[in-house]
């Protein structure tokens, strides 16, 4: 038996209230596991159900989905991608191709919104502890009904590892993963939305930039004689809408040179109504790769390895321009380590944070809202640049562009192009080494 010392008595009560408030308010909902396949080299996923049952028949702010609970042993969890659905169809990404090359296992993972262990996806693995996911949890809490079947769906993209999945748990509480709202600014409330320069009408632009944190936390030389990524610079991406308006894009059923066409949907506030136009702007196809079952938006960004010298600038090799699933993975907060950018801090202080809802990429609708960010991990499909033979040790210029074609309308192009040194050290090929 353990004993109470006395001096501790004095906190007793309120610890004791505090637990009896969390045990009468939550809900958890746990289903075991089995055995998890290995990549089999075409699309498919396994189905867990959680059922759940006997909740209020709403999931918003004020009661909802709190966090999830993983237990999963992988050797490389990088292989992963894990979803978890609610019963209406709406889904999120908990962790998508985490933990680097060698990375293992998912040890008592918590995923919330406010994970105190920060982003899964800068996180190193074995995972345990308190996680932000990949996605974005308030969009399970919409207003659907929570009661129903929810299902995880675990996808392993690269063969070689088998796992286990132990547990997944679901928590519910009346303190649930939820949207932070700085001001009823949304297209039913279009008049409280704000203007550049407090203009009373104005077309409400993107603006769309690099988050550098991802970039700098997710990339990876690997050498000229790698067996997986040989002489490839693999790195990771994240696009932020610092605007005052969503990036919205919507699917036409015309073709355009063997694609669908693309029209970039442009809200106005004209004497404080909601108006909208379309402008054709690229083009989109339905990626039926492993891991993807959706559909991309073409030449989204375009990578390039730079070298510089005596002010003149060289372009050493170019990644084929990448095709981007559009939607909101993410949301800057204030508080976030990443918020500052370009030299400005960016968060729910921002005019029209959170405009637009994207919770999928759809044919019909995908984008990025206001103050959120979109997010393609260092082992996604294109993430990298493949290196010239024999280069040489030393310094370069990595440069990221958006939307290399100028093909969508933006408040401003000019901050596009994200650039970072980079040391390259691994592809001279001694002949000793041949």
């Amino acid at each position: 038996m353990r004993y109470i010392k006395p001096r501790s008595l004095k906190r007793l009560p309120g610890f004791l209230f505090l637990i009896g408030c969390l045990s009468s308010s939550a809900q958890t909902f746990t289903t075991k596991g089995t055995s998890l396949y290995d990549y089999y080299g075409y699309y498919f996923r396994q189905e867990f159900n959680i059922e759940v049952t006997g909740l209020p028949a709403v999931a918003d702010s004020s009661f909802g989905l709190t966090s999830v609970l993983l237990n999963l042993r992988h050797e490389r969890v990088s292989d992963l991608k894990i979803t978890l659905e609610s019963p209406d169809g709406a889904s999120i990404w908990l962790t998508n191709r985490n933990g680097k090359d060698s990375g293992a296992h998912y040890i008592h993972t918590r995923f919330s919104q406010f994970g105190q262990s920060g982003l899964i996806s800068a996180a190193r693995a074995p995972f345990t502890g308190d996680y932000r996911p990949d996605g974005q949890l308030e969009f399970l809490n919409h207003g659907q009904n929570p009661n129903g079947t929810w299902k995880l769906y675990i996808e392993d993209l690269k063969k070689d590892f088998s796992g286990d999945l132990d547990s997944i748990q679901l928590l519910f509480s009346h303190q649930p993963a939820k949207a932070i709202i700085r001001k009823k600014c949304d297209f039913e409330n279009i008049g409280l939305c704000d203007c550049p320069d407090g203009a009373k009408n104005c077309d409400l632009l993107p603006d769309l930039v690099i988050i550098p944190f991802f970039t700098e936390n997710q990339i990876q030389e690997y050498a000229w004689n790698d067996p997986v990524y040989p002489r490839q610079l693999r790195l990771a991406a994240t696009i932020a809408n610092i605007g005052y308006g969503p990036m919205e894009i919507k699917g036409a059923k015309a073709e355009k040179e063997g694609r669908l066409s693309v029209n970039q949907r442009i809200y106005n506030r004209k004497n404080g109504k909601l108006a909208y136009q379309d402008f054709p702007a690229g083009t989109m196809y339905f990626e039926d790769k492993p891991g993807h079952n959706h559909y991309h938006v073409d030449d989204w960004v375009e990578f390039r390895l730079v070298k510089i010298s005596n002010k003149k600038r060289t372009i050493l090799t170019k990644g084929s321009k990448v095709s981007y699933c559009l939607f909101t993975t993410g949301i800057i907060y204030q508080s976030d380590g990443f918020s500052t950018i370009n030299g400005k801090k960016y968060g729910e202080n921002m005019p029209n944070y959170g405009l637009g809802y994207y919770p999928s990429c759809n044919f019909d609708k995908q984008g990025i809202s206001v103050g959120g960010y979109d997010t393609y991990g260092m082992l996604y499909e294109g993430q990298y640049l493949e290196l010239p033979e024999n280069l040489p040790n030393g310094d370069y210029t990595l440069e990221i562009e958006i939307d290399p074609h100028h093909w969508y309308r933006e408040s401003d192009k000019k901050n596009n192009v994200f650039s970072m040194k980079v040391r390259v050290g691994k592809q001279v090929v001694y002949p000793s080494r041949r």
